[in-house]
Protein backbone atom coordinates (compact mmCIF):
# COMPACT_ATOMS: atom_id res chain seq x y z
CA UNK A 1 0.00 0.00 0.00
CA UNK A 2 1.52 3.31 -1.04
CA UNK A 3 1.27 6.35 1.18
CA UNK A 4 -1.32 8.71 -0.20
CA UNK A 5 -1.11 12.29 0.94
CA UNK A 6 -1.97 15.77 -0.15
CA UNK A 7 0.29 18.59 -1.29
CA UNK A 8 -0.45 21.21 1.35
CA UNK A 9 1.71 23.80 -0.42
CA UNK A 10 -1.40 24.71 -2.46
CA UNK A 11 -2.68 26.54 0.61
CA UNK A 12 -1.51 29.96 1.86
CA UNK A 13 1.17 29.99 4.54
CA UNK A 14 0.36 30.75 8.15
CA UNK A 15 3.07 33.11 9.38
CA UNK A 16 3.42 32.69 13.13
CA UNK A 17 6.11 35.39 13.13
CA UNK A 18 3.42 37.97 12.31
CA UNK A 19 0.73 37.46 14.98
CA UNK A 20 -1.80 39.81 13.39
CA UNK A 21 -1.54 38.09 10.00
CA UNK A 22 -1.53 34.63 11.65
CA UNK A 23 -4.74 35.19 13.61
CA UNK A 24 -6.39 36.98 10.69
CA UNK A 25 -5.74 33.94 8.46
CA UNK A 26 -7.10 31.62 11.18
CA UNK A 27 -10.27 33.73 11.34
CA UNK A 28 -10.56 33.59 7.55
CA UNK A 29 -10.43 29.79 7.61
CA UNK A 30 -12.97 29.66 10.44
CA UNK A 31 -15.15 32.10 8.49
CA UNK A 32 -14.90 29.92 5.40
CA UNK A 33 -16.14 26.94 7.38
CA UNK A 34 -18.95 29.01 8.86
CA UNK A 35 -20.10 30.65 5.62
CA UNK A 36 -19.81 27.54 3.43
CA UNK A 37 -20.84 24.83 5.89
CA UNK A 38 -23.49 23.44 3.53
CA UNK A 39 -20.95 23.10 0.73
CA UNK A 40 -18.47 21.29 2.96
CA UNK A 41 -20.55 18.13 3.44
CA UNK A 42 -17.95 16.01 1.61
CA UNK A 43 -15.26 17.32 3.95
CA UNK A 44 -17.30 16.53 7.06
CA UNK A 45 -18.05 13.07 5.66
CA UNK A 46 -14.30 12.38 5.55
CA UNK A 47 -13.71 13.57 9.12
CA UNK A 48 -14.73 10.36 10.97
CA UNK A 49 -12.18 8.27 9.05
CA UNK A 50 -9.51 10.88 9.78
CA UNK A 51 -10.35 10.86 13.50
CA UNK A 52 -10.51 7.05 13.58
CA UNK A 53 -7.03 6.87 12.02
CA UNK A 54 -5.67 9.20 14.73
CA UNK A 55 -7.35 7.15 17.45
CA UNK A 56 -5.94 3.91 16.10
CA UNK A 57 -2.38 5.22 15.73
CA UNK A 58 -2.12 7.22 18.95
CA UNK A 59 -1.77 4.40 21.54
CA UNK A 60 1.19 2.83 19.76
CA UNK A 61 2.96 6.16 19.28
CA UNK A 62 2.28 7.11 22.90
CA UNK A 63 3.66 3.79 24.15
CA UNK A 64 6.95 4.36 22.32
CA UNK A 65 7.32 8.09 22.97
CA UNK A 66 6.70 7.52 26.68
CA UNK A 67 9.70 5.15 26.71
CA UNK A 68 12.05 7.22 24.54
CA UNK A 69 11.28 10.93 24.89
CA UNK A 70 11.76 11.40 28.65
CA UNK A 71 15.36 10.22 28.33
CA UNK A 72 16.28 12.25 25.28
CA UNK A 73 18.90 14.95 25.61
CA UNK A 74 17.65 16.85 22.56
CA UNK A 75 13.99 17.73 22.62
CA UNK A 76 12.52 17.64 19.10
CA UNK A 77 9.36 19.45 20.13
CA UNK A 78 10.26 23.12 19.68
CA UNK A 79 7.79 25.98 19.49
CA UNK A 80 8.50 26.58 15.80
CA UNK A 81 7.22 23.07 15.02
CA UNK A 82 4.15 23.41 17.24
CA UNK A 83 2.47 26.11 15.16
CA UNK A 84 -0.09 24.86 12.63
CA UNK A 85 -0.17 25.07 8.88
CA UNK A 86 -3.29 26.05 6.94
CA UNK A 87 -4.04 22.34 6.36
CA UNK A 88 -3.82 21.64 10.09
CA UNK A 89 -6.44 24.29 10.82
CA UNK A 90 -8.68 22.80 8.12
CA UNK A 91 -8.30 19.43 9.83
CA UNK A 92 -9.07 20.84 13.28
CA UNK A 93 -12.22 22.53 12.04
CA UNK A 94 -13.37 19.52 9.98
CA UNK A 95 -13.02 17.40 13.13
CA UNK A 96 -14.99 19.95 15.16
CA UNK A 97 -11.97 20.81 17.33
CA UNK A 98 -11.09 24.16 18.83
CA UNK A 99 -8.04 25.96 17.53
CA UNK A 100 -5.46 25.84 20.33
CA UNK A 101 -4.64 29.16 21.97
CA UNK A 102 -1.15 29.69 20.61
CA UNK A 103 1.21 32.10 22.33
CA UNK A 104 3.07 33.48 19.34
CA UNK A 105 5.36 35.57 21.53
CA UNK A 106 7.60 32.69 22.57
CA UNK A 107 11.16 31.72 21.71
CA UNK A 108 10.68 29.60 18.60
CA UNK A 109 13.69 27.42 19.51
CA UNK A 110 12.48 26.71 23.08
CA UNK A 111 10.60 23.58 24.09
CA UNK A 112 7.08 23.69 22.68
CA UNK A 113 4.60 25.58 24.80
CA UNK A 114 2.32 22.51 24.82
CA UNK A 115 4.84 20.11 26.38
CA UNK A 116 3.86 19.09 29.88
CA UNK A 117 5.37 16.57 32.28
CA UNK A 118 3.76 13.66 30.43
CA UNK A 119 4.45 14.94 26.91
CA UNK A 120 2.16 17.00 24.70
CA UNK A 121 -0.95 18.25 26.48
CA UNK A 122 -2.90 18.53 23.21
CA UNK A 123 -4.83 15.52 21.97
CA UNK A 124 -3.09 14.13 18.88
CA UNK A 125 -5.79 15.32 16.41
CA UNK A 126 -5.38 18.87 17.76
CA UNK A 127 -1.64 18.97 17.09
CA UNK A 128 0.00 20.01 13.83
CA UNK A 129 0.20 16.97 11.56
CA UNK A 130 4.01 17.11 11.61
CA UNK A 131 3.87 16.28 15.33
CA UNK A 132 2.37 12.89 14.45
CA UNK A 133 4.54 11.90 11.52
CA UNK A 134 7.94 13.08 12.79
CA UNK A 135 9.98 10.26 14.28
CA UNK A 136 13.51 10.89 15.50
CA UNK A 137 16.20 8.22 15.07
CA UNK A 138 15.98 6.86 18.66
CA UNK A 139 12.21 6.47 18.31
CA UNK A 140 12.55 4.71 14.95
CA UNK A 141 15.16 2.37 16.40
CA UNK A 142 12.79 1.40 19.22
CA UNK A 143 10.01 0.76 16.71
CA UNK A 144 12.30 -1.33 14.53
CA UNK A 145 13.65 -3.47 17.39
CA UNK A 146 10.24 -3.85 19.00
CA UNK A 147 7.76 -6.58 18.10
CA UNK A 148 7.39 -6.98 14.33
CA UNK A 149 3.60 -6.79 14.60
CA UNK A 150 3.89 -3.36 16.28
CA UNK A 151 6.09 -2.14 13.43
CA UNK A 152 3.72 -3.51 10.75
CA UNK A 153 0.76 -2.02 12.56
CA UNK A 154 2.56 1.30 12.89
CA UNK A 155 3.34 1.45 9.16
CA UNK A 156 -0.22 0.47 8.17
CA UNK A 157 -1.80 2.89 10.64
CA UNK A 158 0.44 5.75 9.54
CA UNK A 159 -0.47 5.09 5.90
CA UNK A 160 -4.16 5.04 6.81
CA UNK A 161 -3.81 8.36 8.62
CA UNK A 162 -2.07 9.89 5.61
CA UNK A 163 -4.74 8.55 3.26
CA UNK A 164 -7.63 9.77 5.43
CA UNK A 165 -6.04 13.20 5.82
CA UNK A 166 -5.30 13.40 2.11
CA UNK A 167 -8.91 12.60 1.20
CA UNK A 168 -10.26 15.18 3.65
CA UNK A 169 -7.89 17.90 2.41
CA UNK A 170 -8.55 17.05 -1.25
CA UNK A 171 -12.29 17.41 -0.64
CA UNK A 172 -11.75 20.73 1.10
CA UNK A 173 -9.36 21.99 -1.57
CA UNK A 174 -11.79 21.35 -4.42
CA UNK A 175 -14.50 23.40 -2.70
CA UNK A 176 -12.09 26.11 -1.53
CA UNK A 177 -10.57 26.42 -5.01
CA UNK A 178 -14.02 26.79 -6.65
CA UNK A 179 -15.10 29.47 -4.19
CA UNK A 180 -11.80 31.34 -4.54
CA UNK A 181 -12.23 31.29 -8.34
CA UNK A 182 -15.80 32.65 -8.00
CA UNK A 183 -14.52 35.53 -5.85
CA UNK A 184 -11.97 36.46 -8.51
CA UNK A 185 -14.58 36.72 -11.28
Amino acid sequence: MAVVGFDTTVFPKLNYKDPEEFWQRIEEIKGFFSHHKGQLDKVFEKAPAFMAAFEKLDPLIQSYTSKVCPYCGTVCCANKFGFPEFADVVGFLALGLEIPSYDLDVDEEAICQFIGEGGCVLPRPQRPYRCTWYFCDPLLVQLEIGPARDYRSFINDLQELSRARGELLESFFQIWKEIQAEKER
